[in-house]
């Protein structure tokens, strides 16, 4: 099965740390629909697989109204097959889920929320420019668990500069005592060409320590622990039977189609990504020109690498069999070559032919993944 994934690129207000292909601008939004129609019907034949999720994201999907929504599931329904229980996701922003949106959402085929939350301390909200504050964030959670969203996800932050393990320690419990399904916690990333890395280039701010974000890491493990929360990827919890399956397919290698601006789609021969210009991906579409930025053909070392970067985040693993049958017997053997130093250490686990991270590991993936990669 497969996943579609499209851009909604319009906010009302840019966030100092975001580095999402994104415009504080609806002056195309009209066209930018249209264009997104055409493009559905355009790339009806690059699956060629039952749809298992459709993924809203952004942007600020949650601008969209639901005519606009509906007009998007409709087109994607008339060119593609999709699953009885297709996973149809909205990331949305609080301050937009009043509950008259809310309610004529529901009467949409949309059955799963992703909100931006973020931090529920307006001190570190107006850090990260967000729109909403603490209240809307509470407010917007309950309209919509009162009119029966029944699988909602809200993203966190921890490592903002000012952010003690008191205030995360807060977050966490006003999550938890809310009784959601999903977390995704990140730490905060000063990416280039966001506000705060500039502000970081100027000294103005300053990261937190890489030993005081793993304390902040510890915790979030240790709450969703205690919560009855899977840990099932390094960032993401889920209750049992509330796993994101459209993020779990990334994680699994399965094929996905991006819709629209700067949208990235994957089949396991090649990636491709759409240019990163909203006038131009309209004026492209409505002229029939070519809309790819750019093509990569995947060679076996990079589906490896590929392959060893999303498994081994997730409590799948890695599957040694798979490595063989996929990418012949010399990766395998390298692999589990690479391996062993941290199955000493009690970092990894090998169990039958699978390995995945102990409790332990889980806190050095990013530096125990980087040395299985084959350079």
């Amino acid at each position: 099965m497969s996943g579609i994934y499209i851009h909604i690129p319009f906010c009302k207000q840019k966030c100092n740390y975001c580095d999402f292909f994104s415009v504080v601008s609806k002056k195309n939004i009209k066209n930018y629909l249209q264009a997104i129609l055409i493009e559905i019907e355009l790339q009806k034949n690059f699956l060629n697989k039952e749809i298992e999720t459709i993924y809203f994201g952004g942007g600020t999907p949650s601008i969209l109204s639901v005519y606009d929504i509906n007009k998007i599931l409709e087109k994607i329904e008339k060119n593609f097959i999709l699953n009885d229980n297709v996973e149809i996701t909205l990331e949305a922003n609080p301050e937009n889920l009043n509950k008259n949106y809310l309610k004529n959402l529901k009467s949409t085929k949309i059955n799963r929320l992703s909100i931006g939350i973020q931090s529920f301390n307006d001190e570190d909200l107006i850090f990260l420019n967000r729109k909403h504050k603490k209240k809307d964030s509470i407010i917007s959670i309950k309209n919509a668990q009162n009119l029966g969203f029944e699988n909602i996800s809200i993203d966190l932050i921890y490592g903002i500069p000012n952010m003690n393990l008191g205030r995360f320690l807060e977050n966490l419990n006003i999550f938890f005592n809310l009784k959601l399904q999903h977390l995704s916690a990140y730490s905060l990333e000063f990416e280039e060409k966001t506000i705060l890395y500039r502000l970081l280039k100027k000294n103005i701010i300053k990261k937190v320590s890489e030993e005081k974000s793993l304390q902040f890491f510890k915790l979030l493990v240790k709450k969703a622990i205690e919560n009855n929360f899977i840990h099932y990827e390094i960032s993401n919890f889920g209750k049992k039977n509330f796993f994101s399956i459209h993020n779990s397919n990334y994680w699994k290698n399965k094929k996905y189609l991006g819709i629209g601006v700067s949208a990235h789609s994957y089949n396991k021969i090649y990636r491709k990504w759409n240019i990163s210009n909203i006038s131009k991906y309209i004026d492209s579409i409505k002229n029939k020109n070519e809309i790819i930025a750019e093509k990569e053909i995947l060679d076996n070392k990079t589906k490896y690498n590929d392959y060893i970067l999303t498994s081994l985040r997730t409590i799948w693993g890695i599957d040694l069999i798979r490595i063989e049958n996929n990418f012949g017997i010399f990766f395998k053997k390298y692999c589990l070559k690479n391996s062993q130093k941290f199955i000493k250490k009690n970092l990894l686990i090998k169990k039958n032919n699978k390995i995945i991270f102990s409790e332990k590991g889980k806190f050095i993936i990013d530096g125990i993944i980087s040395d299985l990669f084959f350079i």
